[in-house]
């Protein structure tokens, strides 16, 4: 049987019976059944993405689903249907070779412009043979003439649709690029996580050398939305970003897990430095403030931090769960630091 080319491959009777489930829980959440709401819950259902339908459970659970938190991740959705309709990697590297052809032939057309009008100006000044330059100036000429002219024009018309090309490539790498960042945080999303942490294995193997994973999760994160509302809370979480994309260098990299999660894997690092990073970001968080409008208290945030070292020749998933019990044995307590050794 061939694959259906849409999302959602379900029978008329199987959708209605995931609908049904849908509405109740629209009902049940006592949200607008929207096309957001709809489509989300839908997803959730149907389990088709596994991340954001736990995304998802998880927000209900902490009955933080609404309107301002969900649509982040519907934004997310729409990229990453649009990321997979476009098969950028087949169609980058058609786009590739074309321009490489297309600037080979460009550099070699004007070469030979060069030797024709050269041997134009060879035989206009040999009168010696009249017959020659006669048919020369007759026949040969013009129709040079006609292919120097025709060859403008495809070069005009080469360059134009080199334009093009470029622009579209351009939006491609653009809508691949949009589909792995976090909309609210301009940092890398789950999925630009999974991209993230498979090259850090891989450099890991090619250079011999580990890096280290920290998982850091804002405490009472829940309250400060409460308290202070979402869009105070997505503004904390943008700050958070803009906080560890500071203390990070060179080679490391930050990724937004999900809700108040983040992920951070340090480039070729020790587990004992991985230690004092993570203390001192706990540190550097705890010690800051938000100042909020129509608020006398500034909003202060604390993080609870998990380490583990990558050990050669394991998978992501292997040291995430090391880091993720330690972030849960650090969550029992807040504002502190724990690394795998402690398990």
């Amino acid at each position: 049987m061939s694959r259906s080319p849409l999302r959602y491959p379900d029978s008329p009777s199987e959708s209605a019976i995931i609908a049904e489930q849908v509405f109740k829980e629209i009902k049940a959440l006592k949200v607008a059944a929207t096309p957001v709401h709809f489509t989300l819950l839908y997803e959730k259902s149907s389990q088709l993405d596994p991340e954001l339908a736990e995304n998802l459970t998880e927000l209900i659970e902490a009955e933080e689903y609404n309107d301002l938190t969900v649509y982040p991740l519907f934004l997310d959705l729409l990229k990453s249907i649009l990321n997979q309709q476009l098969p950028t990697k087949e169609v980058g590297s058609l786009l590739s070779e074309a321009l490489t052809s297309i600037s080979s032939w460009s550099a070699q057309s004007c070469e030979q412009q060069k030797t024709l009008e050269k041997s134009i100006d060879f035989l206009k000044s040999h009168q010696q043979h009249h017959d020659v330059v006669s048919h020369t100036e007759h026949n040969i000429l013009p129709a040079i003439k006609e292919l120097h002219q025709a060859t403008g024009e495809l070069q005009k018309k080469l360059n134009e649709s080199a334009a093009v090309i470029k622009k579209l490539s351009r939006d491609l790498d653009d809508a691949n690029h949009l589909a792995k960042t976090d909309s609210l945080t301009g940092i890398a999303n789950r999925r630009g996580y999974n991209e993230i942490v498979m090259k850090k294995i891989k450099q890991a193997k090619a250079e011999s050398q580990t890096f280290g994973m920290l998982l850091l999760d804002l405490d009472h994160f829940k309250s400060v939305n409460d308290n202070y509302g979402h869009l105070v809370g997505d503004s904390a979480l943008r700050y958070i970003s803009k906080l560890l994309k500071a203390e990070i260098k060179g080679h490391d990299e930050i990724a937004r897990f999900g809700g108040e999660e983040f992920v951070i894997l340090l480039h070729n690092i020790n587990y004992d430095n991985a230690l004092k990073f993570g203390e001192k970001l706990r540190a550097t968080i705890e010690k800051k403030s938000l100042r909020i409008k129509d608020h006398d208290k500034p909003l202060r945030l604390t993080a609870s931090i998990g380490i583990a070292i990558y050990q050669m020749g394991e998978s992501s998933d292997d040291v995430f769960q090391r880091a993720d019990k330690a972030l849960y044995m650090a969550k029992t307590k807040r504002n502190c630091v724990r690394g795998e050794h402690q398990l």
